[in-house]
């Protein structure tokens, strides 16, 4: 999905800022009691390890309960890549990586390497990265290692199976929140678009530029709804529409699943020996035997130690991971080659694909905060084992080769039991902004299918969105280069708009 109320401007004066060191390790902030407000702007300073020299970092204090300023207070982590040339710069542009849980304080390290970005982009935005509330380097979620790492089944076949996967989501919930304290409460999409906000408004109030990918458009187009009149531009790339019923949200990502996968399939049977090495083969039957295997008996992963990652594949671990490993067409060579391994009996490099939580705040909370976020924005209905399963009859009707394993699916059995509310309930969008939305959506993505970006479209309005269509495959485009890119690139620095109706091939 990899993966909805305006506020007083009076409650925004009140986020305060940190002082202008070093950021601390990541992952070190808490839940703290309110204190008094101590500047309304923010001071950057250098960046501590891992991040890169060219960056500026700041931490910033909001309140964790956006309708009760005046209680406790959390930390919002922040990197900076400050505009090359100040004499032409634009303003500030927000990036969120998506997720939930993606750490935005990451992506903008990578995008301060060489040759990422446009030298026109780099010229004339600062670009931020602000970690979402529960994530990063902002106050993390963070939650008890052995419980994450239990295995259970998430399509259970039994009674005791079922009773099995609510004990762990509940026990999973609640280790979160004795580690986490109150903030699992309060992790919801609009509490970070409150933040996103405030921060805005502290770095000068200059009207916000933002590029959401995945789950960041989620973010995005909630935060248009909230704070229309502040806006500059805003991409949305490979669009979520948080506005669906459950079974329409299990139907529309398995199928995008699966219809990538038949494209990888293609791809890699027709590619060269240079270029995938199960090149002439029958790609499809080779995953089925890897299906079969693992199904038969849980392959191998001598690579894994259960402490990173799993020290053998089950089918339905296969199902979820390869959605992953379909993100980007560039490690498509890989996953051939992590087929071809597994068929043959070694399954580490899928196995590497699902990471376990070790304890590490920072890396540990695009895990652990991802669950947290999920389950307070989407649906999770279903009480009962027969529910679960016609959810996983639906799959496997429509999805026959993965049967349904998506990250919806997960979402909707993970947070069965858990124990912060449903507080951002799916509901369509109303924007009511002069800024014109820019949709950028590929036609075969894993993640976040076509008909989502239509239907998000349709919300937002032919008068208030044009949607830029990339006729090809992989999880959003922005990161791609080529034609995409540079139209997107026209809109962030000129607000030029590409023809509604306009279709790329790259």
């Amino acid at each position: 999905m990899g993966r909805s109320l305006a506020l007083a401007s009076a409650l925004l004066t009140l986020a305060t800022l940190g002082g202008a060191l070093p950021v601390p390790v990541p992952g070190a902030g808490s839940v703290k009691k309110a204190t008094s407000c101590t500047s309304s702007s923010i001071s950057w300073g250098p960046c501590s390890d891992p991040f890169s020299s060219n960056l500026t970092c700041a931490t910033y204090t909001v309140p964790l309960d956006w309708s009760n300023p005046e209680n406790e207070t959390i930390e919002l982590g922040i990197v900076r890549l400050e505009a090359r040339d100040k004499s032409k710069r634009i303003g500030n542009l927000f990036v969120n990586p998506g997720g939930p849980g993606g750490q935005a304080t990451s992506t903008v390290n990578s995008l301060a390497g060489a040759g990422v970005l446009d030298p026109e982009i780099l010229d004339r935005f600062d670009i931020i990265g602000l970690d979402p509330r529960g994530v990063g380097i902002s106050t993390p979620v963070q939650c008890d290692p052995a419980a994450y790492n239990k295995r259970v089944a998430y399509f259970p076949k039994t009674q005791d199976q079922y009773d099995e996967l609510v004990a762990y989501n509940k026990a999973l919930g609640e280790s979160c929140r004795a580690k986490t304290g109150r903030l699992i409460d309060f992790v919801d999409t609009i509490s970070a678009v409150k933040d996103h906000e405030a921060v805005r408004k502290a770095l000068g109030g200059e009207k916000i530029n933002l590029l959401g990918l995945s789950y960041g458009t989620q973010l995005f187009s909630q935060y248009a709804e909230l704070y229309p009149d502040n806006i500059r531009s805003i991409v949305l790339d490979g669009n979520l529409q948080h506005s669906q019923s459950e079974s329409s949200n299990l139907l529309t990502e398995s199928t995008t699943y699966e219809r990538t996968l038949k494209e990888f399939f293609s791809w890699c049977a027709n590619a060269t020996k240079e270029e995938c090495p199960l090149s002439g083969q029958d790609v499809q039957a080779k995953y089925l035997s890897v299906l079969a295997k693992a199904t038969a008996s849980p392959i191998p992963a001598p690579g894994c130690d259960d402490k990173t990652c799993r020290s053998d594949l089950t089918e339905e671990d296969l199902r979820f991971s390869l959605q992953g490993a379909l993100i980007s067409t560039s490690a498509w060579p890989s996953l051939a080659q992590s087929l071809l391994e597994a068929d043959a009996g070694n399954a580490t490099l899928i196995s590497q694909g699902q990471p376990l939580v070790t304890g590490d705040a920072y890396e540990d909370s695009s895990l652990l905060a991802g669950t947290a976020i999920a389950c307070q924005d989407w649906d999770h209905a279903s009480t009962s084992l027969a529910d679960v399963q016609e959810k996983a009859t639906l799959g496997a009707n429509f999805s026959p080769l993965t049967r349904g394993a998506c990250q919806s699916y997960k979402i909707q059995t993970s947070c069965i039991g858990w124990p912060a509310p449903l507080s951002n309930p799916p509901r369509p969008i109303k924007y009511t902004g002069k800024t014109t939305i820019l949709q950028a959506q590929s036609t075969i993505d894993p993640s976040t299918s076509y008909a989502w970006a239509l239907g998000l479209h349709a919300e937002l309005g032919d008068d208030k969105s044009v949607l830029l269509v990339r006729n090809g495959s992989g999880h959003t485009s922005y990161l791609r280069g080529g034609e995409t890119t540079a139209a997107i690139n026209a809109y962030l620095l000129n607000l030029t708009l590409p023809k509604p109706g306009t279709v790329l091939n790259s």
